[in-house]
C-alpha cells in the first residue's frame, strides 16, 4: 500500500493532467487524458465485477465447508480455508481501504494512475472527436460527441485569435516569457504595499468590517499635498475585477497602470479588495479552510462588501461623494448594489466601468459557456468545481480551455494561467516581460458561488441574483426564480469602457446594459483592430493611452 502511495504522490508531483481534454502530444508517461465521467464507469463496472467474483470465492468456500463438517480432517481441512478465507478478507480490505482513500479523490488523476499502477483492467477510454487540431475523449457518458460540441463551447473565443501571424503562434512569446520567468522579477514577490513602497508612494492599510463578519483589507495612496485653498483632493476608488485584488491597479508600474496614473494626478486613491481573495480571508468566526467561509455569491460583495468600503473611504477622506472605477466584477457588484440600495447613487460622483460583466447573452469565454446550466457539460463542471473556494486542479483548467490555447497559441506559461484561460491574452497588446508579474498575482481567488452565478446569468440572459433553487428561492426570495436587477434604479452618472474582442463582456451584451442604464454619460470601445480582450484594461501596454486618457477625462468632465 505505501508503494502505491509513493508512486502515486511521484506522479501528481509530476503534473499528470487528467481532463476531457487529450491533445496530439500525449504525456511521456503515456497516460491518456479522457473524460472522468467515463473512467468513473468504467471503475464501477470493475468494481462490480470484483465484487461478484468475491462473493462466488466465498459462497464456493462455505459450500466446501459444509460438505465435510462431519470429519476430523475435513474439520482441520474447513480450519485452512477459513484461515485462507480470512486471508483473503483481510486483503480485500486492505485493498477497500486503499480505494476508499481514493475514493477521495475521484475526480483528480489518482484513479487514471492506480488503476494503471494496479493493471487490474485494460480500461477502454474510448474514441476522440478532433475539432482543429483540439482532440477530446467521447465516452459513453461524455458530453462531447461531435465536433459540434466543442464548436458551441469554443468556437467564438478561439476566432478573436485569427489575428496572430504564424510567428507570434510559435514560441516566440512562449520563449520571451520563459526568458523573463528566468530573470525571477522582484515584482513576483511582492504584495500591493510593497510594489507602493518600491516606487516610493505612500500607502496606508485599512481594515474594513462588513456586517456580516468579514474583513476586507483596502488600500490608499494618500494625496502628498492639498491645493492652495486646502481644498480636500477628489477620491477615486478602484474595485477589481473576477479572480483579482488591489495588486492589478498597480502591476504595470508608474506611468503605466490606473493607480499611479491617478495618484499623479493629485487624486486620494484607494484600492478595495472583496471577500474571498489574498488579502480578504477573515472572518470573525468562520475560518477560509472550510466551505462555510465561501458560501458567498456576487450577491454578498455587491450588498455587503461595497457599502462598507464605500462608507469608509468617505469617512477617512472627508468626502461626501467619490469616483468609482470597477472592472470586470467590480462592476457586476457596482450595479447591483446601486439597484438594491439606490440611496448610494447619491455617493458616487461618476462611475467607470471597464469591461464589464453585467449580461452575458454572448459570452465567448469557455469556462462560463460550460458551467452555464443549459449546457451540455454542466453536470461535469458544477461537480468538479465544488461548494467552497473556486481552485480549479490543472485538469480542470485544460478543460476550460489550457488545452485549445495552447494549440491556437503554443505558450504553456499563459495556457496554464486560470485568468488568461477564462478570458484570453492578446500577445501584442502585452509585453512579455509583464505577463509573468501578472501571473504570479493572478489569481487571487474568489468562491464557487460567483463563478456559478456568472454561469447561471448566461443561461437566463438576464442579470439576476444567485438561483438557489426552488425550494430555497422561495425561502430566500419568495418565488422559484431568483428576481433581476433592476438597472433603472441606477442614477449614478456611468461611462462604459469595452471592447470588440473581449470574451467576458462582449459589445452586444454592453450595448443592453447601456440601454437598461438610464444615466450614461459615455459608451466607448476600443478600436477593433486593437483586439482588446478583458484583462488588457488593465494589463495591456496600450491601455494608458487608449483608455487611460479617456477615463481620467471624463472624470474631470463629470465631477
Amino acid at each position: 500500500m505505501k508503494t502505491i502511495y509513493a508512486l502515486l504522490c511521484l506522479t501528481l508531483v509530476q503534473s499528470i493532467s487528467c481532463s476531457i481534454f487529450m491533445t496530439k502530444q500525449h504525456s511521456q508517461d503515456d497516460i491518456i487524458q479522457h473524460p472522468l465521467d467515463y473512467v468513473e464507469q468504467q471503475i464501477h463496472q470493475q468494481k462490480q465485477k470484483l465484487q461478484k467474483q468475491t462473493l462466488n470465492k466465498r459462497s464456493h468456500q462455505h459450500s466446501d465447508s459444509d460438505s465435510d463438517s462431519a470429519s476430523r480432517a475435513a474439520a482441520s481441512h474447513s480450519a485452512s480455508q477459513s484461515s485462507s478465507s480470512q486471508s483473503s478478507s483481510s486483503q480485500e480490505d486492505e485493498a477497500k481501504h486503499v480505494q476508499d482513500k481514493m475514493n477521495v479523490k475521484h475526480h483528480s488523476p489518482v484513479y487514471s494512475v492506480i488503476m494503471k499502477l494496479k493493471k487490474e483492467v485494460d480500461i477502454n477510454h474510448g474514441d476522440s472527436v478532433v475539432w482543429k487540431n483540439i482532440e477530446m475523449a467521447s465516452g459513453p457518458n461524455s458530453p462531447v460527441q461531435t465536433e459540434q460540441d466543442i464548436e458551441d463551447i469554443f468556437g467564438d473565443s478561439l476566432k478573436t485569435w485569427d489575428h496572430f501571424t504564424d510567428d507570434a503562434k510559435k514560441n516566440t512569446f512562449h520563449d520571451a516569457i520563459s526568458e523573463t520567468q528566468r530573470e525571477n522579477n522582484e515584482d513576483f514577490h511582492l504584495n500591493a504595499t510593497e510594489l507602493l513602497k518600491k516606487h516610493q508612494y505612500p500607502v496606508e492599510e485599512h481594515t474594513v468590517a462588513t456586517d456580516d463578519g468579514y474583513h476586507l483589507t483596502v488600500l490608499r495612496i494618500p494625496p502628498t499635498h492639498q491645493t492652495r485653498d486646502d481644498k480636500k483632493k477628489p477620491v477615486a476608488l478602484l474595485m477589481h475585477g473576477l479572480l483579482g485584488s488591489a495588486d492589478d491597479w498597480l502591476l504595470m508600474g508608474p506611468s503605466k497602470s490606473l493607480a499611479y496614473m491617478l495618484s499623479d494626478a493629485g487624486y486620494d486613491v484607494w484600492l478595495g479588495n472583496v471577500r474571498g481573495n489574498k488579502y480578504s480571508r477573515s472572518h470573525v468566526s468562520k475560518h477560509p479552510a472550510l466551505n462555510d467561509f465561501w458560501k458567498f455569491s456576487n450577491d454578498e460583495i455587491a450588498l455587503h462588501d461595497l457599502p462598507a468600503i464605500i462608507d469608509h473611504v468617505l469617512d477617512i477622506s472627508g468626502q461626501e461623494r467619490l469616483h468609482y472605477i470597477g472592472h470586470s466584477q467590480g462592476a457586476t457588484t457596482f450595479f447591483a448594489l446601486m439597484s438594491e440600495q439606490p440611496s448610494y447613487n447619491e455617493k458616487i460622483v461618476s462611475m467607470h466601468a471597464l469591461s464589464p460583466i453585467v449580461y452575458m447573452n454572448y459570452v465567448r469565454s469557455p469556462l462560463f459557456r460550460m458551467i452555464a446550466p443549459t449546457s451540455k457539460f454542466y453536470q461535469y463542471i458544477h461537480d468538479q468545481v465544488g461548494h467552497g473556494a473556486f481552485e480549479p486542479g490543472k485538469h480542470l483548467i485544460e478543460t476550460f480551455g489550457g488545452a485549445a490555447c495552447r494549440e491556437k497559441l503554443g505558450c504553456r506559461h499563459v495556457c496554464n494561467n486560470l485568468n488568461y484561460v477564462i478570458s484570453g491574452i492578446n500577445v501584442y497588446n502585452q509585453d512579455a516581460d509583464i505577463v509573468p508579474v501578472v501571473m504570479a498575482h493572478l489569481p487571487a481567488g474568489t468562491s464557487a458561488r460567483v463563478m456559478k452565478q456568472y454561469g447561471q446569468n448566461v443561461a437566463s440572459h438576464d442579470f439576476r441574483k444567485y438561483n438557489y433553487g426552488a425550494e430555497t428561492n422561495m425561502k430566500v426570495y419568495g418565488a422559484s426564480e431568483p428576481p433581476s436587477y433592476d438597472l433603472s434604479k441606477v442614477s449614478a452618472p456611468v461611462n462604459l469602457y469595452h471592447s470588440h474582442d473581449a470574451w467576458l463582456a462582449h459589445p452586444k451584451d454592453v450595448e443592453k446594459l447601456q440601454e437598461n442604464l438610464p444615466n450614461v454619460k459615455q459608451s466607448f470601445e476600443v478600436p477593433e483592430q486593437q483586439h482588446f480582450t478583458d484583462l488588457d484594461f488593465q494589463f495591456s501596454k496600450k491601455a494608458p493611452d487608449t483608455v487611460y486618457q479617456k477615463l481620467m477625462e471624463n472624470m474631470q468632465n463629470n465631477s
